[in-house]
């Protein structure tokens, strides 16, 4: 065991001899490089039998084959290493003997010696490998506000030191109030969401990377609706699977709302169920709350507007609960060709309405750069009264359809009571005549 690395250096003086250090990640696939230089490579060309062999050995306190080609084409491997470990033969005649190694196990770790021949020309490799694994602790998902430890465990034969660096979502990690680095571990403090994701460790171009799963609730601080609509209020809880979700627990202003859903909907809204909703849920002894802030969209007059052609009409479209940042926009009705009337601001101001403004007017609340709701309000346009003879506004049709109706009923009343009077006196007349025609009782006298 202690002979052979003298051994090996006396070989290096005559043998060409290439000394590298590979880092692999656990369960990962590495190359175990080991090249014979082109002058070697055309010499072992023109030898008499251009033949290849390559024999990888790992050093276990002695030299143990890992893999081995023979000239005659067979191949040997290992064990442990058993449809992990190959040196591709196509690659041979180009000078290319490097072990390709699958699937790194903590057992991979250490140092690797190769002896190649390529017809005439031989050469030798010594490679060590490290390998390293990303842990986290606690394991699985973790709720909002806990702490976490990473650790960057190195198998590395030689001891030697190491630097390791860290990154999250493939960007450089640097130490803060939250985050402590000392060597290969990582403290994460008072987790939030945008911890979520993939945390990488890099040692010598090798990365280890484990998915950080971070349990909260998201969905939006504020919700717009229209009035007399439905709204839903999500609390979604993150990273968990349906049947592992805690129960959850809704509240208004303080308020208890007993309601054990992922979502709360409200059918029907009226302004005075804006306000800020809230949802809470227990994971792992941690509790997670989500506040939602509900807005009313509604516009003033709330009713259908009736507006007669030429008069003057202005409607406000209102917000129960603004913050003071949205925007407003009131678009109208299409019209013949086409187009739109586009007008900006809350107040919809008509002063001279015409029949064309009848229709659907729509109210939407703009934020930053999203539209937030929107609202839809009708207007219904009467005619104006038009030149002529016997011409009539609307009231005025109406009043007279009206009298007519009261004329109608009271002919038809006055009818009736005559043909009443009428068969009244048919029926006296017949009485009268019945009882004149019946005759007298006929009187008997009786004598002495």
């Amino acid at each position: 065991m202690y002979v052979r690395p003298l051994c090996l250096l006396l070989l290096s003086t005559v043998i060409s001899v290439s000394a590298v250090h590979v880092t692999g990640v656990l369960g990962g696939h590495v190359i175990l490089p080991c090249t014979m230089t082109k002058d070697l490579v055309e010499a072992g060309r023109q030898s008499t039998y251009p033949t290849s062999f390559v024999h990888w050995q790992k050093e276990d306190g002695f030299l143990r084959t890992v893999h081995k080609l023979l000239p005659s084409g067979v191949t040997y491997t290992a064990l442990q290493a058993t449809s992990r470990a190959l040196v591709p033969p196509s690659l041979i005649d180009q000078g290319f003997f490097s072990l390709h190694l699958k699937d790194l196990t903590e057992q991979d770790a250490g140092t690797y010696y190769a002896v190649a021949k390529y017809g005439g020309s031989k050469t030798q490799c010594f490679v060590t490998l490290s390998t390293i694994t990303l842990t986290q602790s606690p394991h699985g998902p973790l709720p909002e506000n806990s702490s976490v430890n990473m650790t960057c465990r190195i198998d590395d034969p030689e001891n030697s030191s190491t630097t390791v660096s860290w990154l999250h979502h493939g960007n450089r990690v640097q130490p803060s109030s939250r985050i402590s680095v000392n060597g290969s571990s990582l403290y994460l403090h008072r987790l939030t969401q945008e911890d979520h994701g993939k945390w990488s460790c890099e040692v010598d171009g090798a990365k280890s990377s484990v998915t950080l799963l971070v349990v909260g609730i998201s969905g939006p601080l504020s919700v717009y609706t229209a009035m007399g609509s439905s709204v839903v209020l999500p609390c979604n809880i993150t990273h968990l699977s349906m049947e592992r979700r805690p129960r959850v627990h809704w509240s208004r202003d303080k308020k208890n709302i007993h309601d054990n859903k992922q979502a709360l909907v409200l059918n029907h809204v009226r302004p005075e169920d804006a306000g800020i909703y809230q949802c809470e849920t227990t994971y792992k002894s941690q509790r997670l709350t989500k506040r939602i802030e509900l807005k009313v969209i509604q516009v003033s007059p709330s009713g259908p507007v009736f507006a007669r052609e030429g008069s003057h009409l202005q409607l406000l479209c209102n917000v129960t609960g603004s913050s003071g940042k949205e925007r407003f926009q009131w678009t109208g009705p299409s019209l013949l060709d086409g187009q739109r009337y586009v007008i900006k601001g809350a107040v919809l101001d008509l002063p001279n309405v015409k029949t064309k403004d009848a229709g659907a007017w729509t109210c939407s609340v703009y934020g930053i750069k999203e539209n937030l709701a929107e609202v839809e309000h009708w207007v219904h346009v009467h005619a104006a009264q038009t030149a002529g003879v016997d011409s009539f506004t609307s009231w005025h049709v109406i009043l007279l359809l009206m009298l007519i109706l009261v004329l109608c009923l009271a002919a038809i009343a006055f009818i009736s009571f005559r043909n009443h009077k009428r068969r009244l006196s048919h029926l006296a007349a017949l009485t009268s005549l019945e009882t004149s025609s019946v005759c007298p009782p006929k009187k008997l006298s009786v004598s002495e």
